[in-house]
């Protein structure tokens, strides 16, 4: 039984004061004595077991509060350890680390906004790397963690949340529409030519290929990008099914299409036919389009005719002997012993392919410079190996007249060969294209041809009265040396064949190539040495065909008078200057004269013939650009890459032909303000 008595001190004090305090039984002054040596210390605000969730109490300098439980503590180290350790807090303070404040979410300190902006800059660069470089996008869910584990001091490197999913998005909603955009902007309200291809890839997807040829407003360069690699069902591939996908890719980006001045195609039927084309369609809704067929394509269709005329030798041994060398690694390792026997030199045989421009000649020229050692190696592989096909081609090699076949197409293919690796160039090259057709012609007839017909060649008859006699044909310089040493009455028979050869290309390039073209030729107004100089311009008084073609930009009247002002205007350093400069960039020095002003009203000196010059430069002169896509989309889609999106495909290859035009890579790549917008969840994934 308890005798204690509350009121009298010394019956509490025998209680512990600790379990007294648990119970509240402590006295004001006891009570008064512990708060003032438990209050709350500041320092416990920069403690990391407490800072994140340990709040003062104002109001009650004894007591702090805990914001992930919503609750008040007693002061005390042991206090704020005990409830640091129960469930409860444990539990919503791992919700709390994974939160941020409503006031955070709108107010960023200027710190944080510049590490999210640079951390979405790596995103995208990184991006860029992919695409350019043709690498897996797999490959970045490897990449990422191998990043943040070399680089772990890095802020912006620990930011970086990049993977499959995520980079894949990047390149199709944020680089690939930013590179497409100041490109739909600025052909929305300026002209420009279209370069229309169509092909497969690896899988037998059909795509159309469509790019567009532009002069920057503000630069005055001359750009050709990828507008969009738009799939087309294989089963309906007809002329009005190409257009339709053609014009719903234009209007869909509201392009005009009344902007088009020029369409370059290849020569399929389906784009150039007789009835129901392509063009037939794009001139219903643009009448004054100018069609431009592919003068690459148009040198190899030469050549292929041509060939017609001659045996099929050649072909076959080339293939025989890429065939017959190619499918053995031992034969492969003998040829080349051989080769370092006779002249060392490893020299590869070249296979020979029917859809590359020209590659016969090339293989021609190949097989040539092997010649000795072919001819040893297959006498040593028919003691060797006993088989028919090397005996074959042993006797062709041996035959001199196939070896004369060689070196003929090795003169004659060599000049289209020049022609259409010309017009691959990416330069301005439309006001050559007159010339250097009317070149090739003279350069061909002249080998079989009357010398007095030579001047009129755009329209000379190949009758038998206005060629040279069979004996007087040219045929290359080491073909008739090697020719003149066999029998009289065979080599006529041989120089018959290479006659109807000429006669083939000289009709092929009359009917394919612009040489009778005027329009062509007054495209020849863009050549400095005519443009600024009044001496050179017989047959470039008014344009007239050009002032008809594209009327509708400019003052035909006015047009005439600034072309015969433009030589005088320009005294000697500026007619050097521009002169100088347009042989290195054409397209830069009709830039610079559009911006001579006038003294009186400071408007510009010669903007019709500006505008002319733009409308021109505007104009491909072959469609080896869309060639070039398709072999980015070749390299982008291969066998361990067969199931990659028609969208992811598209977008790599906007990237790629962009940075081409641009000639810029991944590493001068500049992140604008345009890519940090679209860099949002909202763009990435929804």
């Amino acid at each position: 039984m308890d005798y204690s008595d509350p009121d009298d001190p010394k019956d509490r004090c025998s209680t512990p004061k600790k379990k007294r305090a648990m119970r509240n039984e402590l006295s004001k002054e006891e009570c008064h004595r512990e708060y003032r040596k438990k209050q709350f210390q500041q320092q416990w605000l920069s403690d990391e077991k407490y800072k994140l969730w340990l709040r003062e109490v104002k109001s009650e300098p004894t007591k702090c509060k805990c914001i992930a439980c919503n609750v008040e503590i007693m002061c005390g180290k042991s206090e704020i350890e005990k409830h640091a350790n129960s469930i409860k807090h444990s539990t919503n303070v791992k919700s709390l680390r994974g939160s941020k404040s409503l006031l955070s979410s709108f107010t960023k300190s200027k710190e944080n906004e510049i590490l999210e902006n640079n951390i979405k800059i790596s995103e995208i660069k990184l991006a860029a790397f992919l695409a350019e470089h043709n690498v897996a996008l797999h490959t970045i869910d490897h990449l990422t963690p191998l990043l943040k584990e070399i680089f772990h001091d890095s802020k912006i490197c620990k930011g970086v949340n990049l993977h499959r999913t995520k980079v894949t998005s990047v390149i199709k909603n944020i680089i690939a529409p930013v590179e497409i955009y100041e490109t739909v902007e600025i052909i929305k309200n300026n002209p420009f030519s279209v370069l229309v291809d169509e092909s497969t890839d690896l899988t037998c997807q059909t795509f159309l290929c469509l790019l567009v040829r532009f002069v920057h407003p503000n630069s005055g360069m001359v750009h050709t990008k990828l507008l969009e690699l738009v799939p087309v069902n294989a089963i309906n591939c007809s002329a009005k099914s190409i257009y339709g996908h053609f014009k719903e890719c234009l209007l869909k980006k509201n392009i005009p299409l009344n902007n088009i001045v020029g369409v370059a195609c290849d020569g399929a039927a389906v784009m150039v036919g007789i009835h129901n084309y392509f063009m037939t369609c794009m001139v219903e809704d643009s009448p004054k389009v100018i069609k431009m067929q592919c003068f690459c394509h148009s040198s190899a269709l030469v050549a292929s005719k041509a060939c017609l005329n001659l045996p099929r030798t050649v072909e076959q041994l080339i293939r025989s002997i890429s065939s017959y060398v190619s499918g053995s690694a031992k034969r492969c390792a003998q040829l080349v012993e051989i080769q370092e026997f006779f002249d060392n030199q490893r020299k590869t045989i070249l296979k020979l392919a029917e859809t590359r421009w020209l590659a016969l000649h090339q293989c021609v020229v190949r097989v040539l410079e092997c010649w000795p050692s072919l001819i040893e190696y297959f006498r040593i592989a028919l003691f060797e190996d006993k088989l028919k096909s090397a005996q074959t081609i042993l006797d062709e090699l041996l035959n001199p007249y196939t070896k004369c076949y060689f070196l003929f197409l090795k003169y004659a293919l060599n000049y289209l060969n020049t022609f259409n690796a010309l017009f691959q160039s990416r330069e301005i090259m439309i006001h050559k294209l007159f010339d250097q057709s009317l070149n090739l012609m003279k350069i061909i007839c002249q080998n079989f041809v009357k010398p007095s017909l030579l001047d009129n060649i755009s329209c000379l008859n190949f009758h038998i009265s206005n060629l040279l006699p069979v004996e007087e044909v040219f045929l290359g310089a080491e073909c008739q040396s090697l020719l003149n040493l066999q029998p009289i009455d065979n080599i006529n028979v041989f120089k018959e064949k290479c006659q109807k050869f000429y006669i083939t290309v000289a009709e092929e390039i009359i009917k394919r190539l612009p040489i009778s073209n005027n329009l062509f030729k007054e495209f020849k107004f863009l050549d400095p040495e005519i443009a600024l100089d009044a001496n050179n311009r017989a047959g470039f008084d008014n344009l007239p065909l050009l002032s008809e073609q594209f009327g509708n930009y400019f003052d035909k009247f006015e047009l005439i008078n600034e072309w015969r002002q433009l030589p005088s205007s320009l005294n000697n350093s500026q007619t050097i200057h521009l002169k100088n400069l347009g042989v290195v960039d054409n397209a830069q020095m009709w830039k610079e004269i559009s911006v001579l002003k006038n003294f009186v009203n400071d408007s510009p000196k010669f903007p019709n013939i500006c505008t002319l010059a733009r409308l021109a430069l505007t104009l491909p002169h072959s469609n080896a650009e869309a060639v070039r896509i398709f072999s980015i989309v070749n390299d982008v889609k291969t066998k361990k890459r067969n199931r990659i999106g028609n969208d992811t495909l598209n977008s790599i290859s906007i990237i790629r032909s962009s940075f081409q035009d641009k000639n810029q890579t991944c590493m001068n790549f500049k992140v604008n303000k345009h890519h940090i917008a679209l860099h949002n969840t909202h763009n990435l994934y929804l």
